[in-house]
């Protein structure tokens, strides 16, 4: 991993500027992939999407500006958000609107992961609450309906939202014209539908 200039974005609000990582280069070595399709790699961090101003707290998504950087320095500062603060920014942005269907669907997955995040990759026991739980079902729902299309990965997020029936629907459909990664990764849904597990879990 090579840190370049921080990038330097503009809260469209107030006008507050803030530093954050920018990235020369990056790899996937070491790196964590897990049943959501979300991967965790220690030499290419992630760079949220969705920023918070630190000045009037609102949230923006970073892509709609024009990049721009400092001239010299590092910054390794993210700009990730808690699970708490992507339901507000969802909230927040989802009201203004989406300038596109990326934006909504990359904002969405951004909002089922930090649910997988907070609840099962933390490792913390939590007990869910019946309003994240809710949200997360709707917005899985939507997901599956409207972007996902591989019969495998449906599979996982009916099963990740509790549709267990469903889940087992489209791992039937999917057929053994898998490769034996694949292969194993079915087996390993049909092990947590067995269960009635709805936690993500690590495949490699």
């Amino acid at each position: 991993m090579i840190p370049g200039n921080p990038q330097i974005l503009t809260c469209p609000y107030c006008g507050t500027e803030k530093e954050i990582m920018s990235l020369m280069s990056g790899n996937t070595f070491g790196a964590e992939l897990w049943s959501d399709n979300k991967q965790i790699a220690p030499m290419r961090p992630e760079i949220s999407l969705v920023q918070k101003c630190p000045h009037c707290g609102k949230y923006f998504i970073r892509t709609r500006q024009e990049a721009r950087y400092a001239q010299s320095g590092m910054s390794m500062d993210q700009g990730l958000l808690t699970y708490a603060e992507t339901k507000e920014a969802f909230d927040q942005i989802s009201q203004e609107g989406f300038k596109s269907s990326d934006e909504e669907i990359r904002l969405r997955f951004m909002l089922h992961y930090a649910f997988n995040d907070f609840y099962y990759r933390s490792g913390e026991q939590r007990e869910i609450d019946k309003d994240d739980w809710e949200l997360f079902v709707q917005n899985g729902k939507w997901l599956i309906d409207n972007y996902i299309q591989d019969g495998l990965v449906k599979a996982e997020f009916y099963r990740q939202i509790g549709d267990f029936d469903n889940a087992l629907s489209h791992l039937d459909t999917v057929g053994d014209n898998l490769k034996q990664f694949e292969l194993d990764i079915a087996k390993m849904i049909r092990e947590h539908i067995d269960n009635k597990s709805t936690a993500v879990f690590r495949i490699r």
